[in-house]
């Protein structure tokens, strides 16, 4: 049992492939959230996105979202 459910929930965290921004993927997706994990290495992100907890659904993008769109 969690302290909080997600389920249903999508969450988009940015700077996701190591630190507080990895963290907080880890513990939405063992919340039950469809996690969109972001950062500018693509590579850094994916291997974020395989370390998501028990279960969970993840994808990885790779966005700079300092720069905006052309």
């Amino acid at each position: 049992m969690t302290e909080f459910s997600l389920d249903n929930k999508v969450a988009l965290i940015t700077g996701a492939s190591r630190g507080i921004g990895k963290a907080i993927a880890l513990r939405f997706a063992q919340a039950g959230a469809r996690v969109v994990v972001s950062s500018r290495k693509l590579d850094s992100v994916q291997a974020s996105r395989r370390d998501r907890g028990r279960g969970g659904h993840a994808l990885a993008v790779q966005a700079h979202v300092a720069s905006p769109m052309t």
